[in-house]
């Protein structure tokens, strides 16, 4: 209770109202500056075309190279979900201002009725859906269950994408997030969709989970190779 009074409070300082506004719109004019100025290099787009440009998919991202992810799948109608802290008001205006819809939730505050909703709202107009897969507190890079269970409910292949970039900034914080920068080259990879059948075991569940993250983890490495080698022909 005391928490959702001061996120309440919050919400009605003058600051914060501020913050609220401003963000949303610096993060969207930001992402065009660097979509505009940056060279795109995409590996293994055989996957986009013969999966996401063809029906609704579930996009898995690494919270931490989530970024130009979410901002180039703004084509694919779809919903995302954000966190319930405070911070995630900003995030959840800033995709919001891109085009998707977003349900509030994580694994930590909310997260099965966040999922739920997820999956009605995907069913119900036919979108395509993204998930910080090792969100919201980690371990880094850790798939975690909730986007087997999008797939397994939906139908949807998972597609796992990642991006690097030749010129970003890598914060110290527990994803290691990286915000690509403009006039940089940025490379994203789409990784080995995975179909999740009904009637699955635990057992089938968990030999799932560890298939999206052998593919997130094989294109990262993609990325982060791709990089390397371009760095070095300067």
């Amino acid at each position: 209770m005391p928490k959702e009074k001061n996120k309440k409070e919050k919400g009605q300082l003058l600051w914060f109202r501020l913050v609220l506004f401003l963000v949303p719109r610096l993060v969207s004019t930001y992402f065009r500056l660097v979509d505009l100025t940056s060279r795109k290099i995409f590996l293994n787009r055989e996957y986009e075309d013969q999966i996401c440009r063809n029906k609704p998919f579930s996009c898995a991202c690494f919270h931490g190279t989530m970024l130009f992810p979410v901002y180039y799948c703004r084509r694919y109608p779809g919903v995302i979900m954000v966190s319930r802290s405070w911070d995630g008001e900003i995030i959840d205006r800033s995709i919001r201002r891109m085009g998707y819809d977003t349900v509030r939730g994580s694994s930590s505050r909310g997260g099965k009725e966040a999922l739920r909703e997820m999956i009605d709202t995907i069913k119900e107009r036919d979108y395509c859906s993204g998930l910080a897969v090792d969100a919201p507190r980690g371990p880094s890079r850790k798939v975690k269950m909730g986007i087997v269970v999008v797939a397994k409910e939906t139908g949807h292949p998972v597609v796992p994408m990642v991006s690097w970039a030749t010129r970003q900034i890598q914060f110290r914080s527990w994803d290691s997030m990286i915000l690509p920068l403009p006039f940089s080259t940025v490379v994203m990879a789409f990784g080995k969709p995975t179909i999740v059948p009904q009637g699955l075991t635990n057992d089938d569940y968990e030999n799932l989970r560890q298939e999206i993250e052998s593919n997130m983890l094989a294109a990262s490495e993609q990325v982060e190779e791709k990089v390397r080698n371009l760095k070095g022909k300067k």
